[in-house]
């Protein structure tokens, strides 16, 4: 049934994983609530519901000591028997005795796993070691037993990390014991005689040496199979049966890429075990490289740009497990999305320009870069210099005789696409820049200002306006979350993402624990990793935070004690919050929380920002297109609102260049208008559902050209949303079209 844990195995598979597989005996024994380097009388006194589980392993050990120590010295003694060298029934059995008794105390009284192999490899070493005819061959075969039993029981108790080396030392230690024995029983010459013996046959044994030409021959034969007759082997490959091979079987990544195309499961169970196994790690590295590269080429070939970009796939890690070459072929991918998404020559050019500059920095990249991955990627970015190629002229033949349209009128600006672009907000930046910079001063930033008029556009650009500050945007309106736990798990993704592709910076997790917990911890983390430098969390959308709460208030009072906390404390980190509603309309909750906080107010852009945007967008924009008494008649409709000033100005070349003309006229601005109208409709229909009652009647009655009697929170409501005129009137005039349409008609 589900969640049930494994059976604990039987003895032969017990044994087997003991010897061969002591890494996944680790791991197996870990998932059952045992404690692998415990003692026997620890174990067999284990709490429910382990205790089953940790009996049966004291059992299983305990047979494993009684029969492995006489069989292995009885092996012993054969090969002696065919060496020619006589053997000491007596000193055997004595020698077995000793080793039972030892590997018994040492697992009651130490751990289990090494009292079992100190008590075998203790068995043999002594019950041949003191034989002087024997001296070489006994050294050797117990040595063999030594290496075997030491490895494999340090294997089991270490685990993963450590098995090896550890089985190792138990081996050196325990053929210097024997050697001393035999030193002081026999005389000096045949103990040195013996130790050697014993000593190459330990580092042997240890190394799997025996086994490695059959392991080798095995693999070969395995890899050719499924190569020639399509045949899966990959499942009785050496690697899945064997923990502990230290040296690498030649034909492994081959076999491991060919299963995957058939058999990801399996050949993903494969790379588990090569992480394992000491000798297979590079090969394994190798496997997943060329499996990484080839679903990348595929992915490119195939245009799917979201999967690359969130590195989502068969063997892609996602956006967390990625290594810097990885991340370096996500940013190229992120422009080559946005050039088959943009509609707009202009900029699916400007995207595909950015595009191989990332590719050519990905290429500088690889010239010294000498991972596994680094050596796989050079066919994937042949094939995206290739694709991004193929767009460019295309790109380029499309906007042949055409007045390039640089407005952006669906997403912010941002310094990738849009800087030129940004105009009038010199003055809040430097309000920015100075309220992070002062050490002193323990306040948060609240930029308020209405919809559409730049607040995002403005929290994007300031990585690009702050260098020495790590700029952290979080949009709660593309973030969607429904509690504390998804609103911290997802700024914390998206502040470690941000600084790894802006500056490089791999920034702490969050830390696990209950959500406010986490944040404190993880607010903490980012006040010491900042160092001389700076972090500034911008939360656009604040408005929105209640609705993470919509029944119990307390998580929002946790919420923000949390960010007040932070706003009093922190020095090095600094909160942004971004909306259109002040706290006053919001309630006493805010005000009390942000006391502290220094407001920044944002509106239009003023007459001369709005006609230099709309006559000159990028210095590539030919003069004289759009004349200084077209664009003023463009302020005037739309009262600077930014996004309507690139919406007109957009839709004013699509137009200009549909008819292949290259100026505009006054003339033109009717039919513009008729397009401005249908697709801003879903702004002008948000202002009125945002107004009050009383609100959305002044707003008719200037449509209507009444000078309304406002009561002075209706004012204030219309004045901080930037919808009335000094003189009284609306300050959108289109927006007052909008209204005569669709809700006066």
């Amino acid at each position: 049934m589900k969640g049930e844990q494994p059976s604990f195995p039987g003895f032969l598979r017990f044994a087997w994983m003991f010897f061969m597989q002591p890494v996944q005996l680790h791991r197996l024994l870990r998932d059952q609530g045992i404690e692998p380097d415990a003692s026997a009388w620890r174990l067999w006194r284990s709490p429910e519901p382990a205790r089953a589980a940790a009996r049966a392993y004291v059992k299983q050990s305990a047979l494993l000591l009684f029969v492995g120590t006489p069989v292995s010295a009885a092996l012993v003694a054969v090969l002696m028997s065919l060496a020619g060298q006589p053997v000491n029934p007596w000193r055997l059995a004595v020698g077995v005795a000793v080793g039972v008794a030892v590997g018994v105390a040492v697992g009651v009284a130490v751990g289990v796993a090494v009292g079992v192999a100190f008590g075998v490899a203790f068995g043999v070493a002594f019950g041949v070691g003191g034989d002087v005819p024997a001296s070489i061959t006994g050294g050797v075969a117990a040595g063999v037993v030594v290496g075997v039993t030491s490895g494999a029981g340090a294997g089991v108790t270490v685990g993963v990390a450590f098995g090896v080396a550890a089985g190792v030392a138990v081996g050196v230690v325990v053929g210097v014991v024997s050697w001393v024995v035999v030193s002081v029983m026999f005389g000096v010459m045949s103990g040195v005689a013996v130790g050697v013996a014993a000593g190459v046959a330990v580092a042997a044994t240890v190394l799997r040496l025996p086994l490695y030409p059959l392991e080798t021959l095995t693999e070969l034969v395995l890899c050719y199979v499924q190569r020639l007759w399509h045949v899966s082997t990959l499942r009785y490959a050496p690697v899945l049966h064997h923990d502990l091979s230290c040296f690498p079987h030649p034909f492994l990544t081959r076999h491991i890429v060919l299963a995957a195309a058939t058999d990801p499961e399996l050949a993903r169970r494969a790379l588990d075990a090569c992480a394992i196994a000491p000798g297979q790690r590079c090969a394994g590295r190798f496997a997943l490289a060329r499996l990484q590269a080839r679903e990348l080429e595929t992915l490119a070939l195939a245009h799917r740009w979201t999967e690359i970009v969130e590195l989502q796939g068969e063997w892609l890690p996602g956006v967390e497990g990625a290594g810097p070459l990885l991340l370096a072929l996500r940013e190229a991918a992120r422009y080559l999305a946005a050039a088959d998404a943009a509609s707009v020559a202009y900029h699916r050019r400007g995207h595909l320009r950015r595009a191989e500059d990332s590719l050519q920095a990905l290429e500088n990249q690889l010239l010294t870069d000498r991972s596994e991955l680094g050596r796989e990627l050079p066919t994937v970015l042949a094939v995206l210099r290739a694709i991004t190629r193929e767009l460019r002229e295309q790109a380029e033949a499309a906007a042949a005789d055409t007045i390039p349209n640089p407005f952006i009128t669906t997403n912010p600006l941002t310094p990738e696409q849009g800087r030129q672009l940004f105009r009038g907000r010199e003055s809040m930046v430097r309000q920015v820049e100075l309220l992070v910079a002062d050490p002193e001063r323990s306040a948060s930033i609240t930029l308020l200002g209405p919809r559409r008029c730049g607040k995002t556009s403005l929290l994007c650009m300031l990585p690009a306006l702050l260098p020495d500050t790590q700029c952290v945007f979080f949009d709660l309106q593309d973030n969607p979350v429904d509690s504390a736990t998804g609103f911290f798990e997802a700024l914390a993704r998206q502040a470690r993402d941000q600084a790894r592709r802006q500056r490089r910076w791999d920034l702490p997790p969050l830390p696990p624990g209950p959500p406010f917990e986490a944040g404190a911890r993880w607010f903490e983390a980012l006040e010491q990793a900042a160092g001389d430098r700076r972090i500034l969390i911008c939360i656009d959308e604040f408005d929105r935070l209640e609705g993470l709460f919509p029944g119990d208030r307390r998580e929002l009072l946790q919420l923000m004690g949390l960010v007040r906390a932070t706003i009093q404390h922190r020095r090095r980190l600094r909160l942004l919050v971004s909306g259109v509603t002040p706290f006053d309309e919001l309630g006493s909750l805010w005000d009390d929380h942000f006391i502290n906080s220094r407001e920044i107010r944002i509106g239009h852009l003023d007459h001369p920002a709005a006609l230099d945007l709309l006559t000159r967008p990028v210095p590539e924009f030919p003069e004289h297109v759009v004349a200084p008494e077209v664009a003023d008649a463009i302020f005037q409709r739309t009262g600077g609102l930014p996004y309507l000033l690139q919406l007109y100005g957009s839709l004013l070349v699509t137009r200009l260049n549909d008819l292949g003309s290259r100026q505009a006229c006054l003339d033109d601005l009717a039919p513009v208008e008729e397009q401005v109208l249908a697709q801003a409709a879903s702004y002008f229909r948000h202002v009125l559902i945002e107004a009050s009652p009383e609100a959305r009647e002044a707003l008719e009655n200037m449509t209507r050209g009444h000078a309304p009697v406002l009561e002075p929170a209706v004012r204030r409501w219309l004045e901080r949303r930037c919808l009335l005129s000094p003189e009284g009137g609306l300050a959108i005039p289109v927006l007052g079209a909008w209204i005569r349409e669709e809700v006066l008609a």
